[in-house]
């Protein structure tokens, strides 16, 4: 009963809620007022008169409202898998859809949000600084990879980093006995960011230690998205840990308003302990993530374990949206300028952040894709529990199917949210017609979001192939190149497949499913 009134009164049922609000009045306006005003508007009573202009000026102001958010589409977005799907709907249900822009559409940043992550890229920028020397050295190491990581460091500047080590965790099971460990030896700070946390065993277990470290003197930081965890935590979390020392924010609180902000969720998952580990994927702070509880079957995700310099893109990808949440720029000298330690193993290693707006409005964890989609010569594996690609996206999996790369790609068998399970399905056919192999994994969830190509190159974090990573949230992830743990990525990629079933390549929506999808697909970015 406690967890169902948490759902009641969280952000989305308040944002749906609203919505249905809105729905209602463009409903009353466009159906059953023009009937009202026609009844009086043959009276030659005074209110009569009122009424018809009144009726005559809303419907004015609503038409310039249409017409100004109708250019606003035009000139705001240039793809079209962007653009149509709101003319359509503007179309259709302009009101409804009008409301629907000024709240879902990518608005981006808030004005104090831009002045805050442009300062936070000024105070890091300086620490990334590569040597021309060095230039010429990595273009030649990178190889066929150099266009993706050149890419990354162009936009963010937070360097690519060699000598770093690297653990490739396959399971939940394996990576969150890890964490604990390493929390419980931190001596001087940690650093926790997550979409998710949820009651439970592992909650309770890190509540207790963050307590203990912050209560020892050492600088705890932890932010969570206020909205992701609607429901799943107390509201008064980050009040009662702040009476223990810890620096705990909500992302993005919820407020019971129309704002276009709520579109632009922190999805990132980060741990940073001391300068010695680093942890990034897919896992949310959850028991079903650990299969301590069963949640659509088996839960399967990824994460990896950086010691080394690379330590320092995910302090400064985890300082950016703790900036956003304390409103102030933190001292980035006091946890950048550090010597790391110099490890044997090869490779390349580059955390990076991505989100909506700030300094470059580039769809960083698309075109990062669509560069080792690129790259690829031989083949490619992909996993992603969500499949509602950008058309440049969907066009560049086809594209490398198409030139002859192997293109394997894993869906959950058991999909947390069916609907948009339904949506990912409708691209099947595209897919399958260019040779790509779609594997469904029996299991349960696969709810990793990790790519490898031939073998060198990957990405292991936290955006999935949907509008709402790859466009609206705050997302994170990680490109590895040449590291040993690649060889660990890709026995995990094969142990899945050989617990998938492949899709037909005549596989074929049937005709409710299909009419559906096609109205469905009208939303498709907001989904």
């Amino acid at each position: 009963m406690k967890k169902f009134f948490r759902n009641l009164f969280s952000g989305y049922f308040l944002i749906l809620f609203m919505l249905l609000i809105e729905l209602a009045i463009v409903i009353y306006v466009q159906f059953f007022l023009d009937d009202v005003v026609l009844k009086h508007v043959d009276s030659e009573s005074k209110a009569s008169l009122i009424i018809a202009l009144s009726y005559i000026g809303f419907k004015l102001i609503a038409f310039i409202i249409e017409v100004i958010i109708f250019f606003k589409i035009i000139n705001k977005f240039e793809a079209p898998d962007f653009k149509t799907p709101w003319i359509v709907g503007m179309l259709l249900l302009p009101v409804f859809f009008s409301v629907l822009f000024l709240i879902f559409a990518n608005h981006g940043l808030r004005r104090r949000d831009k002045r805050i992550v442009k300062a936070t890229h000024q105070a890091y920028r300086d620490f990334f600084k590569i040597k021309e020397e060095k230039k010429l050295d990595y273009d030649h190491k990178l190889g066929n990879a150099v266009g993706t990581f050149k890419y990354i460091n162009k936009i963010t500047e937070l360097g690519f980093h060699e000598h770093n080590k690297v653990y490739y965790y396959k399971t939940g099971e394996e990576f969150f006995p890890d964490m604990m460990k390493y929390l419980r030896e931190a001596q001087e700070f940690i650093f926790m960011e997550f979409f998710i946390i949820s009651d439970g065993a592992l909650w309770n277990e890190v509540t207790k230690i963050l307590i203990e470290k912050a209560e020892a003197g050492l600088d705890v930081r932890l932010i969570y998205d206020d909205m992701g965890c609607g429901g799943t935590i107390s509201a008064k979390t980050p009040k009662k840990l702040r009476k223990h020392g810890i620096k705990c924010y909500k992302f993005h609180p919820f407020r019971p308003i129309l704002s276009g902000v709520y579109n632009n969720r922190d999805h990132r998952k980060i741990v940073i302990v001391d300068h010695k580990y680093g942890f990034t994927g897919g896992m949310n702070l959850a028991d079903e993530y650990g299969n301590i509880i069963t949640r659509f079957g088996y839960w399967k995700d990824t994460m990896v374990r950086i010691e080394g310099s690379a330590i320092s893109n995910l302090i400064s990808t985890f300082l950016q949206n703790y900036n956003l949440c304390a409103g102030y720029v933190s001292d980035y000298k006091k946890y950048l300028d550090y010597e790391y330690p110099i490890f044997d193993e090869e490779g390349f290693v580059m955390p990076f952040g991505d989100g909506p707006g700030g300094i470059d409005n580039a769809l960083i964890g698309e075109q990062t894709f669509i560069n080792m989609l690129h790259a690829a010569k031989n083949f490619a594996y992909i996993s992603t529990p969500y499949l509602i690609p950008t058309y440049q996206l969907l066009d560049a999996m086809r594209n490398a199917s198409l030139r002859g790369v192997e293109v394997h790609l894993i869906l959950p068998g058991i999909p947390d949210k069916k609907m948009v399970y339904m949506v990912a399905e409708s691209h099947f056919p595209c897919l399958l017609e260019a040779g790509v192999h779609i594997h469904i994994y029996n299991p349960g969830f696969n709810h990793m979001k990790t790519v490898l190509v031939d073998s060198e190159l990957a990405f292991v974090g936290t955006i999935n192939f949907d509008f709402r990573s790859l466009v609206h949230h705050f997302e994170c992830g990680t490109i590895l190149y040449k590291n040993p743990c690649l060889k660990i990525i890709e026995e995990d990629f094969k142990e899945m497949i050989d617990k998938s079933v492949l899709v037909p390549a005549n596989f074929k929506l049937s005709k409710r499913k299909g009419r559906l999808c096609s109205i469905i697909k009208l939303i498709e970015p907001l989904l």
